[in-house]
């Protein structure tokens, strides 16, 4: 797995936002920067990858798939799969197959339930659903569902979902399909993974979510180099930015 950390490199960048959210609402307020990040945040970054699109691996005590698509390489056999919306880039039979056993656990958001309805037969183990503010305990693992919503594809209230997972002492968020909203300022975290439709939509939830390490998903990842670099300046460095490479698990 090839990823950069980017710190301090100056750029010049002609920026084509990616379609998908626009503002919130409410007008986020930036919180205060964490504490540079340690070497033990370095070796969790070492223990994620990003496939694409919004699909994470994490892998330390246990492997867990954040919005599993595009999967390739030698995947291990999930403890846990969480999928923030039904967008056909984030919910995938065929990847969702390639890696669920009868052990593993497969949490969904509100609005992901008629399609696991529809895919319940071929994909043979069950789904919990959790909606915003409830939470759940499985195995060691702390899951919190929070609101995930925009004005365009992620209407607020229709049952899409970030997640808060607790694993292995630190604390990973998902954000799911959403722009920045307020309440994000409450979500500590030492890793986040928010997506990148525009510039703008990604530094305002760089600033307001008061994570450790953010990594950038949903965007190529020279757009997630881009704007690592880009943010390191703007924002910068008590919180680290990460542009990962997105591909397949190399041996």
């Amino acid at each position: 797995m090839k990823r950069s950390i980017s710190l301090f490199l100056l750029i010049s960048i002609l920026w084509v936002g990616v379609a998908g959210c626009a503002a919130a609402t409410a007008e986020p307020k930036p919180t205060p920067i964490p504490p540079t990040p340690t070497q033990i945040m370095q070796d969790v970054v070492a223990k994620i990858h990003w496939f694409g699109t919004s699909a994470i691996l994490y892998h330390g005590s246990k492997f867990i798939y954040f919005d599993p698509i595009s999967l390739d390489g030698p995947l291990p056999p999930a403890d846990l799969i969480l999928v923030t919306h039904s967008h056909s880039d984030h919910w995938s039979v065929a990847d969702l197959k390639k890696i669920i056993t009868p052990k593993t656990t497969l949490i969904i958001g509100p609005i992901v339930a008629n399609s696991y309805e529809a895919d319940k037969t071929e994909l043979g183990i069950p789904a919990t659903i959790l909606s915003e503010g409830q939470t759940m305990d499985i195995n060691g693992v702390s899951i919190q569902a929070v609101p995930a919503y925009d004005t365009i594809g992620h209407v607020k209230g229709s049952g899409g979902v970030g997640f808060l997972v607790k694993v292995d002492g630190v604390t990973l968020y998902h954000s799911g399909g959403t722009a920045a909203y307020p309440e994000m300022a409450n979500y500590k975290s030492d890793i986040a993974f928010i997506p990148v439709y525009s510039k703008d939509q990604a530094q305002a939830m760089a600033e307001i979510i008061p994570a450790r390490v953010i990594i950038f998903e949903h965007t190529s990842y020279y757009a997630a180099q881009a704007v690592s670099d880009l943010f390191t300046k703007s924002i910068g460095a008590g919180k680290i930015f990460v542009a990962l490479e997105a591909g397949p698990i190399i041996p």
